[in-house]
């Protein structure tokens, strides 16, 4: 009797430690998907983020972007498929000077964005991965650290809405104390509208309803160039109007509002520049292009269709100018391991240089190329508008 007791015991405790083992696995899982899908008031859950990094990083990177943690099976330039750049259709041109630019990569959770000055309502950072949003889901102001815009220059921001509700960005471009001109953005449902306006006197400049994938990460784009101002939605023109004569724009401010329960949006990076004269001018005349709208994917070598403009540019006056030979050098930030940022820079280097020559029949002799790393940093490393100076592509005059 007692040694059946004994066993009883003895079978009733492993059921015990079994449940136990049991209910200690469940919480663990459910951690792990808590910590897969938090979310926060002011956007949509982050796993929604984590689906869309690849469309985000592409236009959050500009230049070539830095190596982070290694894939399972990098990319190499001998061996991506990269665009055609012949047939891609995209035209707008980024500027080359970047003035003003933030991916919220110094920013934590809880503080306030230090690259702008808030007003109204708080917007939040939230992340997921290499996709780092700040998100607003109440009317207010975005001031960004930046005194002044020089006549010629480019806006570029990466958006991602909510799906509730319709969400407003308005671009209000001042000059002495009176407002200029607006560039008004309103996403909801499947499409974004835009209307941009002259403010003193009124006049509407125009407006474009166009159709748009609202669950993907949206890149939307301004450039003002000798008067003319061009806006553009994931790289295709939306609108385009000349002879608009702006005084000196000496402050920028980001307008967000909502209508509509549930409304938000997020930014995925902001970017201000001025745009320079053009490839074969700064060639001829200082011997040295620095190439910021050549853009790449985190940790790969494959040019971004966006990159286009810049690379016919390129072609054209390697075309024009026969007796042009060039060395293309690739240059990343300092984030990641040195020798990976080396070898990343060399392939992205070797890529532009393959895409000439396969693309646009440069011959082979004219080009050269080389991967300089994070060797030679043009600005600090220690903030978001560093890292994006630092990472470009520069073609030097041999």
């Amino acid at each position: 009797m007692k040694m059946k007791l004994a066993l009883l015991a003895v079978l009733l405790s492993g059921i015990a430690q079994a449940q136990e083992v049991e209910r200690i696995n469940l919480v663990g899982t459910e951690t792990n998907s808590k910590r897969g899908s938090v979310s926060s008031p002011s956007g949509p859950a982050l796993a929604a983020l984590a689906s869309s990094q690849s469309a985000a990083a592409v236009a959050a990177a500009p230049a070539s972007s830095p190596a982070a943690a290694p894939p399972a099976t990098p990319q190499s330039a001998a061996g991506s498929a990269q665009p055609n750049f012949t047939l891609v259709k995209d035209e707008f041109m980024p500027g080359e000077n970047t003035l003003f630019y933030d991916d919220f990569t110094d920013m934590a959770a809880g503080d306030a964005p230090p690259h702008f000055k808030v007003r109204g309502g708080s917007p939040e950072l939230m992340a997921s991965g290499a996709v780092r949003q700040l998100t607003a889901n109440a009317k207010g102001t975005l001031i960004p650290n930046l005194k002044s815009l020089p006549k010629n220059f480019t806006y570029e921001i990466v958006i991602q809405t909510g799906s509730k509700g319709r969400s407003d960005s308005t671009l209000i471009l001042s000059s002495k104390g009176k407002q200029i001109l607006h560039w008004w953005m309103s996403a909801q449902q499947k499409q974004i509208d835009l209307i941009v306006s002259l403010r003193a006197p009124y006049s509407e400049l125009g407006r474009k309803r166009v159709t748009v994938n609202l669950d993907q990460p949206v890149k939307l784009a301004v450039w003002i160039q000798n008067g003319r101002m061009r806006s553009y939605i994931n790289g295709e023109k939306a609108l385009d109007f000349n002879q608009v004569d702006l005084p000196q724009i000496d402050n920028v401010e980001i307008e967000n509002g909502f209508l509509g329960a549930g409304a938000s949006l997020g930014y995925q990076m902001f970017r201000f520049a001025e745009s320079m004269p053009d490839f074969s001018q700064v060639i001829s005349s200082s011997g040295r292009y620095i190439a910021r709208g050549i853009l790449f994917d985190t940790d790969s070598d494959v040019i971004k269709p966006e990159s286009a403009p810049v690379i016919k540019q390129i072609a054209k006056g390697l075309e024009t100018n026969p007796n042009l030979k060039l060395l293309i050098e690739g240059h990343t930030d300092s984030v990641g391991a040195a020798a990976r940022n080396m070898d990343l820079s060399k392939r992205r280097a070797e890529a532009v240089r393959s895409v000439l020559i396969t693309q646009f029949n440069i011959d082979s002799s004219r080009l050269t190329s080389a991967g300089l790393g994070s060797t030679k940093p043009v600005e600090t490393n220690d903030t978001p508008q560093g890292r994006s100076q630092n990472r470009r592509v520069e073609l030097v005059k041999q």
